[in-house]
């Protein structure tokens, strides 16, 4: 059959897109569909994928290894397109493509057993795998935020992750000392202080004083804050500042095309993904250290803003096009 992409009809791409609940994988994969929807016209059915347990994710691996499995109940007639993150999404994704033989992309590395059976997987640089014809390497991962030119140089935003005790350590009073320096240093911005699910309540009990303490900073705890409240203050703020272990809030700032400080944390292992992300962006000027910043040293460098969620979209449609596939019948 040919390819709907290559009669040059403008007919829509079906796409499945798999969610699994996780806020982080399904601003990935809405990232890069919301890319696709600019460059393409699509036809979008949403997959809600159950988190399941240890013991059925390793009868639902049985099922598929055997050819036992069967696609979730949303997959019915054709497409062309599977999307999704996360684990949880790749046996539902993989079953799926055995039944309507759609392009299959996942936006992270599956498992070792499973990646060769995706079409395109989209991995972060940080993660230590090598590209391949299915491995297309972005600069962290794809994401939902899109570039402001309204960016506000009188005011700063502070984004604040947490505890992690596979990663780092988490210094509550060090933490806050550094964003106190940064409002006192720079009092002529107002400072937006933000919470996230893993910040502790010990650090969130220290914004809360600071915010009292100082006119201008404001503390919100992320649960108090709307659905795309994150991404408005992106657009808002001329500069915005992160601990070094919210990577999803770190591409998603450079997306944005913000001016971004790295806020240190305590690594645990110098060799982890997290780290070496760090340091890539460091040697490359994406970013500025803390403590260059308090030495005087920081240079906010211009540059385009990252657009990762465009790149896959492109290589998503350059994919369907190469292999005129399309949807089964």
């Amino acid at each position: 059959m040919m390819d709907v992409m290559d009669r040059g009809e403008g007919l829509p791409l079906k796409v499945a897109v798999f969610l699994d609940g996780s806020p982080g994988h399904e601003k990935q994969t809405l990232g890069i569909v919301r890319a696709l929807r600019r460059l393409h016209p699509l036809e979008e059915t949403e997959i809600r994928i159950v988190r399941r347990s240890p013991g059925q994710e390793a009868w639902a691996w049985l099922r598929y290894l055997l050819g036992l499995d069967s696609p979730p109940a949303g997959i019915q007639g054709a497409f062309h397109l599977l999307i999704g993150t996360g684990s949880h999404t790749h046996i539902p994704m993989l079953s799926s493509k055995r039944h309507c033989h759609a392009l299959c992309v996942t936006c992270m590395a599956p498992s070792i057993l499973l990646r060769g059976r995706f079409d395109l997987c989209c991995v972060p640089e940080h993660d230590g795998i090598a590209a391949r014809d299915n491995v297309l390497l972005t600069i962290g991962p794809p994401n939902c935020s899109i570039p402001s030119a309204e960016h506000d140089q009188s005011r700063g935003l502070v984004l604040l992750g947490g505890v992690d005790e596979k990663s780092h350590f988490w210094n509550s009073v060090e933490i806050a000392e550094s964003v106190r320096t940064l409002a006192i240093t720079e009092k002529d911005k107002r400072w937006t202080v933000s919470s996230s699910p893993r910040t502790p309540a010990a650090t969130i009990i220290l914004m809360e004083g600071l915010a009292k303490e100082l006119e201008n900073v404001e503390f919100f705890r992320y649960e108090n804050t709307a659905s795309g409240w994150v991404e408005e203050q992106y657009g808002g703020n001329g500069t915005v500042w992160v601990s070094a272990d919210s990577m999803s809030m770190i591409y998603e700032a450079l997306s944005a095309g913000c001016n971004l400080g790295i806020i240190p944390v305590a690594w645990k292992d110098r060799n982890n993904k997290f780290s070496r992300s760090e340091r890539f962006l460091l040697e490359h000027g994406l970013v500025v250290s803390f403590d260059a910043w308090k030495k005087g040293a920081a240079r906010w460098n211009s540059r385009e803003p990252l657009d990762e969620a465009g790149r896959c979209a492109q290589a998503i449609l350059d994919k369907l096009q190469s292999m005129r596939r399309g949807p089964a019948r």
